[in-house]
């Protein structure tokens, strides 16, 4: 039994490899981030809230993609940045006055995709993990806010893709399964702070 788990192992093996693709390239593109995130609000004091805008981004890194029978997985590791914008409302006096305070994210991405092939065409979905890097945010300039994020995050990729001859274009959505982060300190005071992102990002991929 055991020589036969072993035989039957080897010939998966060696029939997957005889069936299979492997390049290897570099892989950049732009994304379009989009944040939202609960309002935090401590009475008479600030109101803060995430502006939903599209934020231009940027990536670029390593790809890998192994094809076989119809079927391909494809990892990559990106160097990204993203941004949103704050809208800071000072509740103290007489009237309330706004301010915008723009932030900026550089992180580590491992997005890995898997799905079918139709031709040069492809479709996968998979999981993609995140460790934010730096944090350039001008809300680190305010006296009575405090941020607390979270190192590491993890969510989803769904695209499409085509690949012609050297080249590979994707098209992919990305979406948060958990928070950005973890809570916010407002004038002495700690909140609750659920924040998410979620991209649509158009890459180019060359491979050797």
């Amino acid at each position: 039994m055991k020589k036969l788990a072993v035989l039957t192992i080897l010939s998966l093996l060696i029939s997957l490899n005889a069936g299979s693709q492997i390049r290897l390239g570099l892989r950049g593109g732009i994304s379009t981030a989009y944040f939202n995130a609960r309002d935090i609000v401590v009475p008479n004091e600030y109101r803060i809230e995430t502006i939903d805008n599209a934020n231009i981004g940027f990536h670029g890194g390593f790809m890998a993609q192994v094809s076989f029978f119809g079927v391909f997985v494809q990892p990559e590791l990106l160097l990204s940045t993203v941004g949103n914008e704050v809208r800071v409302t000072d509740l103290r006096g007489n009237g309330a006055v706004e301010q915008i305070r723009e932030q900026k994210f550089t992180r580590l991405d491992f997005p890995v995709l898997a799905g079918m092939r139709f031709g040069p065409a492809r479709v996968g979905i998979g999981p993609v993990g995140t460790i934010r890097l730096f944090t350039d945010s001008e809300l680190r300039d305010h006296p009575e806010i405090h941020e607390r994020y979270n190192t590491a995050t993890f969510g989803y990729q769904v695209g499409a893709g085509v690949d012609i001859l050297f080249l590979a274009l994707d098209l992919k959505y990305e979406g948060n399964l958990t928070r950005l982060g973890s809570s916010m300190v407002v004038a002495g005071q700690e909140r609750d702070f659920d924040a998410r992102s979620r991209q649509v990002l158009l890459s180019v991929g060359i491979f050797f």
